[in-house]
């Protein structure tokens, strides 16, 4: 009777080492992919809004903010920004003078940070620390990412509309895109670790956005000078092209920093801007037009970009997802201010889904 009770005390025991076991591995199982797409809204004062796209079955949820939340967002959503780190995403919304964070996975507000002058783009630079420019202020603000509180503001003489920010290691790249009025042809480099300025490189007119590949190589997309007066006149576009170590070398001893490779736009009409990449082809992508164009594509090993349209339309915004290996554009219709369409490509630009979204879709960002 003794050993009897004995075996089933020990089945009882494997048995409930076994559903521990299970119960573990179960928290292993991935979550399911997503994307959100920022949706800037009307001009000038419309309302903007967040829509969450499953990417497993291809399904879309408009005004996932406003479902998660009492107040409506603001208006004249610029950019979005995901922190895996601290679980949240960035809204900037310089319509309202005002940046949003909010939980990644209610997406409930968590703090809001207001009265700034019309934010841009954000980076994250540190596990604490953001940069968001502003062509209002002229510069950048260093906001704490936990508490939400600007640590600093610092303004860059000389320069004209910061926008795009991109960090590698301890430095941190800012466009500076000018205007139609006010040129600017310059690339700002700061230290993170400070918050200093270190250097600016010369680029070409109107420098809008960048990318940095696995080979450290920062590329920098220039839309060139736009002589409204007479458009024929207009410069062309062009693409430099550095090596971050070098440059880096370069920066650290006081030498000159010069690109690796300029290449230029032949036809003078384009206006580039929205360059993406993707890393496992190895192509750039980017949109011909401003504010809406069609998308080319080439690969970084051409000696010449390629300005042939992959997708024919007008997009507003172009992102690539490297999970999934897929194209997402942004696409409007003639009347910017009517109803867009978020659609998915594969790399070559075959379109797998096209959905109806909301005005001005403008950004999207991925989420595991």
């Amino acid at each position: 009777m003794k050993k009897l009770a004995l075996a089933l005390i020990g089945i009882f025991v494997i048995s409930a080492c076994g559903d521990d076991d299970d119960s573990g591995s179960g928290d292993l199982i991935p979550t399911t992919p997503k994307a959100y797409i920022g949706i800037e809204g009307t001009s000038p004062n419309g309302i903007s809004s967040l829509a969450e796209y499953n990417t497993t079955n291809q399904s879309i949820e408009n005004n996932v903010f406003r479902k998660a939340n009492i107040n409506p967002m603001g208006s004249q959503l610029s950019d979005i920004m995901y922190d895996a780190d601290q679980n949240q995403f960035v809204l900037l919304v310089p319509g309202s003078n005002k940046i949003i964070y909010i939980d990644a996975n209610s997406l409930v507000i968590k703090r809001q940070i207001k009265d700034l002058m019309q934010v841009r783009k954000v980076a994250k630079v540190s596990d604490f620390l953001y940069y968001v420019s502003s062509p209002e202020l002229g510069g950048i603000y260093v906001i704490n990412a936990i508490k939400g509180n600007i640590r600093s503001e610092i303004e860059i003489d000389g320069i004209t509309n910061p926008t795009e920010i991109k960090v590698w290691e301890d430095m941190a790249f800012i466009c500076n895109t000018g205007s139609p009025i006010t040129r600017d042809s310059t690339v700002t480099i700061m230290r993170t670790t400070e918050d200093t300025i270190i250097s600016h490189l010369m680029v070409g007119h109107s420098p809008n956005s960048m990318v940095i590949d696995e080979e450290n190589q920062l590329w920098i997309m220039c839309s060139g000078e736009f002589n409204a007066t007479s458009p024929l006149t207009s410069g062309v576009g062009s693409l430099w092209t550095y090596n971050l170590d070098s440059l880096k070398m370069a920066v650290d001893s006081g030498l000159a920093i010069m690109p690796d490779t300029v290449r230029y736009f032949q036809d003078n009409q384009l206006r580039p801007g929205h360059l993406t990449y993707d890393e496992s082809g190895k192509n750039l992508y980017y949109i011909t037009g401003a504010p809406t164009g069609s998308i080319s594509s080439f690969n970084k090993a051409q000696r010449r970009v390629s300005e042939t349209p992959l997708i024919s339309g007008n997009f507003y915004g172009l992102n690539f997802d490297d999970r999934n290996l897929e194209l997402y554009g942004m696409r409007t219709p003639m009347d910017i201010e009517e109803d867009g369409f978020l659609e998915v490509f594969d790399p070559v630009g075959n379109v797998k889904v096209s959905i109806r979204i909301g005005v001005k879709p403008v950004d999207v960002v991925f989420k595991q």
